[in-house]
This record gives structure tokens, sequence and C-alpha cells, in this order.
């Protein structure tokens, strides 16, 4: 999870080194979240309305996913700012409601990868298994996540706190090699089936995927690292920026989908692709 702290008692910036250290440099993740998220905000209305102009309805899981992962990013990101500056105490339901803020992203944006993924196998009974599989595969790793993490923020014993330390590495490595190889499965299918049965105009899609991937496996990474820092709230500022970020790029990515199957097929042979 992404909030650890030394000793309940010790709150807020007091508890983190110089204000330097523990308050300025997450001011400045905070900054990027609520740049972000006014972003995601304005990309969401637009492709709700979009979408509502298509279907005459609201009830699109696409759109509500995008929703309820913007004011989840938004929330975690409000939450850890009040606690690093002292206004939140580290309570049960502080660090409950943090797991439950956690579990959406992790489990959402998998999902949008997935439903990305949807719209390139043609077999539609394999996306829904692909999808109950994340779900209670990802939903296994969240509760065995919170019931190590919480007992080892809350009590500071020592078997809980090792556990923790080992498992919640271990399970974002485990995320970052989902979501590559959601990915990865996505690149596979455009290039083989589109590209290679000569619509040249999902290069553009393939390409800019490679690049889209690039930068939100740099946001697992990045994730990763910041856990080795002794500081921990460099570590949990980081997760709202990351899944803003994924957020970002998965909405740009169904704009990119969406404009590319609007244009006009420009076929070549397979030998020429």
């Amino acid at each position: 999870m992404a909030i650890t702290v030394d000793v309940e008692a010790t709150i807020g910036a007091q508890a983190f080194g110089t204000a330097v250290y523990s308050l300025e440099i997450p001011s400045i993740y905070f900054g990027i979240t609520i740049g972000l998220t006014i972003l995601i905000a304005v990309k969401a209305s637009q492709q709700t309305v979009s979408i509502y102009m298509k279907t005459k309805s609201f009830f699109n899981l696409y759109v509500w996913m995008i929703w309820v992962l913007l004011i989840a990013n938004l929330l975690q990101a409000i939450i850890n700012w009040l606690f690093i500056r002292g206004d939140l105490l580290g309570t049960l339901g502080f660090f409950f409601g943090s797991c439950i803020l956690w579990t959406l992203q992790t489990q959402l944006a998998l999902q949008i990868i997935a439903n990305r993924l949807g719209l390139v196998i043609m077999d539609k009974s394999r996306v829904k298994i692909m999808k109950i599989c994340l779900l209670v595969i990802v939903g296994i790793i969240n509760i065995s996540v919170a019931c190590i993490w919480i007992p080892a923020r809350l009590t500071h014993k020592e078997p809980f706190v090792r556990i923790n330390e080992i498992w919640d590495r271990m399970e974002k490595i485990i995320y970052l090699m989902v979501d590559l190889t959601l990915n990865a499965i996505f690149l596979r299918k455009v290039r083989r089936e589109l590209i290679a049965g000569g619509l040249t105009k999902y290069w553009l899609l393939f390409n800019c995927n490679v690049a889209a991937v690039s930068v939100s496996l740099s946001m697992d990474i990045l994730i990763i690292v910041m856990m080795s820092l002794p500081n921990p709230f460099l570590y949990a500022i980081t997760h709202p920026v990351a899944y803003s970020v994924k957020l970002v790029i998965e909405m740009l990515m169904a704009d990119l989908i969406s404009t590319i199957a609007r244009q006009p097929h420009q076929l070549l042979s397979r030998s020429n692709v």
C-alpha cells in the first residue's frame, strides 16, 4: 500500500525530517495530481457526452470506470496531503479508507485496459472470462494486502511489518507484470490481426501504444522505487499521480482508437506489411 508511519502518535510533516524533505516534494506531487485531475475531468466530460450522444444512455461501463478512478485518485491525494500536514490521524478508519481507494485504483486501471483489449478480441466470451479472472486475482491480492498492511501500520509488530515489507513489493511487481501482459496481448492482436491483415492505418495505434506502455510501466516502476526511500510519504503521494497518468493514457488511447476506426481503410497485401 501507499502509506507507512513509524510511530502512530507522530503524524504530519514534523514526523518526517526537514520541511523541504517532508512537505515540499509531496506538495509538488499533490499539485501534479490536481492538475491531472482537471485535465482528466475535462476529457472525461467530453467522452461521456460523446458516448451519450451515440447510445442515449449513461449506463456505459467505460464511462463509470473512468469517473470512479478519477474520484479515487483525487480522494487519495487529498487524504494523503491532509495526513502529511497533520490534519488526519493514523487511525483504523484512515488506513481502511486508504485500502479501499487503492483497491479501486488497481481494479479499475486493469479493467480499463482489459476493456480496450476487448475491442480487438472477436470472441466476447473470452473477454468476459478475462475480466472476471482479473477481478478475482487482483481482488485476492487486494484482500491479502489489506490483511497484512493495516495491522502492520496500526500495531507495528515485527511479524506484520516484515511480511508487509516483502509482500507489498511483491504484489506491485505482480501488478506490473499483469499490466505488461495485457498491453503485450493488445499489441500482438493489433500487429497480427489488423496490421498484418492489411489495415495499415493501425500502425499509428501500434506505435502510440508502445509509447503509452512505456510510460505506464514507468509509473509502476516509480512506485516500487519510491518504496525504498526513507520518507514514506514520497511513496504515498506517488500513487494518485501514477494512476492519474495511467488514466490519461487510457483516455487518449480510447480517443485514438475511435479516430482511427473512422478513417477509410488502406489495404495492403500481407507481403507489404
